[in-house]
């Protein structure tokens, strides 16, 4: 009986053994995605040329370009420029594709969780943080979106928005993580056009 215990005793000891041990080994972190953020939103006032790769689509209103950085946890992601007067840019990743609706809700408030008040470092070591009410998702709606802004205002990115959205494209959801510049705020007025 006393033997029995004992083994008992250390069969437990080493299943609290490994499982402590693989806590330790994989720590949960957000340094990977706060240090790839970093340097898409430091390249962004350079429309992106250190990381725009080759001409993935050409269209009449847009060209999208392969993304050169190695995104973490992202599936693939993307730069687009978009063909204006002054041409304007965004960065997108797609963090997960999925058809199971509970996985994409996870891998979106996760993000949204990492998001939140994450403290970016620009160059000279200028601090911002991100800062946004998270919209809940809802099945029903196929489309919801969490929209951060840096707090404070950078002055060289004074509209610089980072988005976490989940959408259903049938017949799978995606969450998406973007960055862009928006050309005006939607309260303000745009140039008004002399007639000829």
């Amino acid at each position: 009986m006393k033997q029995l215990n004992a083994s008992f005793v250390c069969l437990a000891l080493f299943f609290l053994s490994f499982t402590s041990s693989a806590q330790l080994k994989f720590p949960v972190s957000n340094n990977g995605l706060r240090n790839d953020l970093q340097k898409v939103l430091a390249d962004l006032p350079n429309q992106f040329s250190s990381l725009k790769g080759d001409i993935i689509i050409e269209n009449p209103q847009s060209i999208e370009y392969a993304s050169l950085i190695k995104f973490s946890g992202a599936e693939d992601n993307t730069i687009t420029q978009y063909i204006a007067n002054k041409p304007i840019y965004s960065w997108q990743a797609t963090m997960i594709t999925t058809e199971d609706y509970d996985e994409a809700v996870k891998k979106y408030k996760w993000l949204t969780g990492q998001l939140k008040g994450m403290t970016i470092r620009l160059q000279n070591d200028y601090t911002l943080n991100l800062n946004g009410p998270m919209e809940n998702p809802n099945e029903g709606k196929k489309f919801c979106s969490t929209n951060y802004r840096l707090i404070p205002n950078a002055s060289n990115l004074p509209k610089l928005k980072v988005e976490v959205s989940m959408q259903f494209y049938f017949p799978e959801w995606k969450v998406n993580l973007t960055v862009y510049q928006k050309e005006r705020e939607d309260n303000e007025r745009g140039p008004i056009e002399e007639e000829k």
